[in-house]
């Protein structure tokens, strides 16, 4: 841990892994005024969560930065050096001239709903590595039938299980935001996991002024380079949460079907010889934009609302 202000470290050195005993340890170092103090720290997972809890509940202002960031930054610094201590100088030098954006905690059965779709995601995983290994045998010369039978058993479990985790993720979206769920699902292509994952990892949305900017944050957007003459070339940066744009794909594969939006924006980009995985990366921002605009009017899904207010506009003209 490093305290900076601004010209030099105020306490550089090593901390208790506890949250009460970290703040006790620091907090001679730190002046009288919390508003004076910024707490940055990296995003570790649940590692950074608990600290960074602690800490707005007992009314610091925190940061939690993205690593990427961070060592983009260092890099910028022309750091040399990979080591904890400056990991943690680095870190202070960012906080206090870049001046990160606060911490948000979310509610605490958002934080249960993103921990019953990480479960579903596992078992989702596991069930794919079990349903291959049926495979397997199924073409083996010599199948064990023993072998086969735990296979089925512990297929049967996890799907049990599935089914279950799906259930208590839909009670816990309607629990804790019942009108932004039933929203979600009035849109065409977006179903119940996709909803919940919505509610659960980017809520609220209040953080992001614009869809693109939410479609950055996912890993959506494209990262374009181009230099001189050199032509431009562009891909996704695929720098967000990778189970969240997973569920998008799976959606904008339905949505480029019965969304009547996003099949147009389909079928155009197709006639133009668009290859089909580029089409549903449009898609995928379509629907994307969908979302983010209903959430923030409130308003449930139609697909006749532009030409119904570009038609009021003409009459009150």
């Amino acid at each position: 841990v490093s305290v900076f202000d601004g010209r030099a470290y105020l306490f550089q050195g090593l901390t208790p892994a506890h949250p009460e005993t970290f703040l006790k340890r620091v907090t001679p170092h730190l002046p009288q005024d919390a508003a004076e103090v910024l707490f940055v720290m990296e995003a570790t997972g649940v590692y950074s969560l608990k600290l960074a809890l602690f800490l707005v509940q007992g009314g610091h202002r925190v940061s939690v930065v993205n690593p990427f960031v961070v060592r983009k930054y260092a890099e910028m610094r022309l750091r040399r050096t990979k080591t904890d201590p400056a990991d943690s100088r680095i870190l202070a030098q960012f906080g206090f001239f870049a001046s990160p954006s606060p911490f948000h905690p979310q509610e605490e059965k958002a934080y249960h709903l993103r921990q019953v779709l990480k479960a579903i995601d596992d078992y989702q995983k596991r069930r794919t590595e079990i349903l291959n290994h049926l495979e397997t045998l199924k073409h083996h010369p010599f199948p064990q039938p023993k072998v086969r039978q735990y296979y089925e058993q512990e297929l049967q479990r996890v799907e049990e299980t599935l089914q279950a985790l799906e259930k208590e993720a839909e009670d816990l979206a309607l629990q804790y935001a019942p009108r932004e769920y039933r929203l979600l699902l009035s849109i065409p292509g977006v179903g119940r996991r996709l909803a919940c994952a919505i509610l659960g990892i980017l809520s609220p949305l209040t953080r992001f002024a614009r869809s693109k900017e939410l479609a950055s944050f996912l890993g959506l957007a494209p990262q374009i380079d181009q230099s001189g003459k050199r032509k431009e070339r562009a891909w996704l940066s695929k720098r967000g949460n990778p189970f969240l744009r997973k569920l998008l794909f799976l959606a904008a594969l339905s949505a480029s079907r019965f969304n009547e939006q996003c099949r147009m924006l389909y079928e155009r980009l197709l006639s133009r010889g668009k290859p089909k995985k580029v089409a549903l990366i449009a898609v995928a921002n379509k629907l994307l934009r969908q979302i983010f605009a209903i959430l923030r009017s409130g308003i449930p899904y139609d697909p006749h609302y532009l030409e119904r207010k570009r038609s009021f506009a003409f009459q009150g003209t």
